[in-house]
């Protein structure tokens, strides 16, 4: 088996900020906050929320690329996922976003050798459509990918895996890894689950965590 895997969300725990906040903030500051407080209030963040909103963009392609390479990444990220390749572990980012914006990120900032597990999404009618894959084993009803089942087949391959994360699509993936690393809405998940985690605020303090413990040389 492998030595370990470092698994990451992506929108809220790599980055200091979720992409459809920054869509809602620059774009749907009229009713794109109502809606999002009034959805909270009855559902979950899902994939239908998610095509609401990124799909009421109303920008070219190129104005939404320009968006993309603005989202800001934790500033310790990059180095952190270096360090985890130094070490001989492989990177994740698992997200319930899509690999349409993930992916158009870790090219502008030429951040190489990471597996993106996350939906399909395109560009259409001036925004982007979230396409879950129906077919996939990690399909979910609710959030489009179910991160606890992907964790499962990692453990099969990895020795240790150590999971990230911040909200509630994220609780079955920290149940299931070795180590979860907990902020924002995941630790008091975790906590009324009496789930152990270690709470974390940036990817420093996950690098020193794994330096004490030896993984990091």
């Amino acid at each position: 088996m492998k030595t370990f895997a470092f698994v990451s969300d992506f929108d809220g725990t790599l980055t200091e900020k979720d992409f459809y906040h920054i869509i809602i903030d620059t774009y749907l500051q009229d009713w794109g906050r109502p809606f999002y407080e009034d959805w909270k209030k009855t559902k979950k963040i899902n994939v239908e929320f998610l095509n609401k909103i990124l799909g009421s963009i109303g920008r070219n392609e190129e104005e939404i690329l320009t968006e993309i390479h603005r989202i800001p990444l934790d500033e310790y990220a990059v180095d952190f996922i270096r360090r985890v390749q130094e070490a001989g572990g492989e990177f994740y980012i698992l997200s319930a976003g899509t690999t349409y914006y993930i992916n158009r990120l870790l090219a502008h900032r030429q951040i190489e050798g990471v597996t993106v597990i996350s939906m399909n999404g395109a560009y259409k009618d001036g925004g982007i459509v979230v396409t879950p894959d129906e077919t996939s084993p990690y399909f979910s009803e609710i959030f489009g990918i179910n991160k606890a089942k992907v964790i499962e087949e990692l453990k099969k391959e990895f020795e240790t895996v150590f999971f990230a994360g911040d909200s509630e699509p994220d609780l079955g993936a920290a149940k299931e890894a070795d180590i979860a690393f907990a902020k924002k809405d995941l630790k008091e998940l975790l906590s009324k689950e009496q789930q152990e985690f270690v709470p974390f605020e940036n990817f420093k303090e996950i690098e020193k965590y794994l330096e004490d413990r030896g993984w990091f040389a």
